[in-house]
């Protein structure tokens, strides 16, 4: 029984669908992650809002605790959630074009292999 190979044009578009899922996963996965803390922060902020301004608060830096104003909490947080909004929008606008990309691949994918005469399942 001989064994069938892809012609190397069909190899070189799934090797390129291959790494384009992946890269597509692994943004949606960082994504996930900066969702996840800007929930965090907003939880905090809502935390906070109901605290007095002489409130003690504590941050941990490593493995201490430091002491720090409601003020000074409040302006890092709002720092970091900014940050994150800017990597969230990043991230989502990759996620779009990686998308694209691999529906792109996926519609050459399926003209090149019917051109050999080959199916694709959809």
């Amino acid at each position: 029984m001989s064994e069938k190979t892809l012609p190397p044009e069909v190899q070189q578009l799934l090797i390129q669908y291959q790494t384009l899922r992946e890269h597509h996963s692994r943004i949606d996965a960082e994504l996930r992650i900066i969702e996840a803390e800007l929930s965090e922060i907003e939880n905090i902020m809502d935390t906070l809002k109901n605290l007095g301004a002489d409130a003690e608060l504590y941050k941990a830096v490593g493995h201490i605790l430091v002491k720090k104003s409601k003020a000074e909490v409040t302006k890092e947080l709002e720092e970091r959630k900014e940050l994150l909004i800017i990597k969230r929008d990043k991230y989502k606008k990759q996620l779009d074009f990686l998308t694209k990309q691999i529906n792109d691949i996926e519609n050459k994918l399926r003209e090149t292999l019917a051109k050999y005469g080959i199916t694709a399942p959809r």
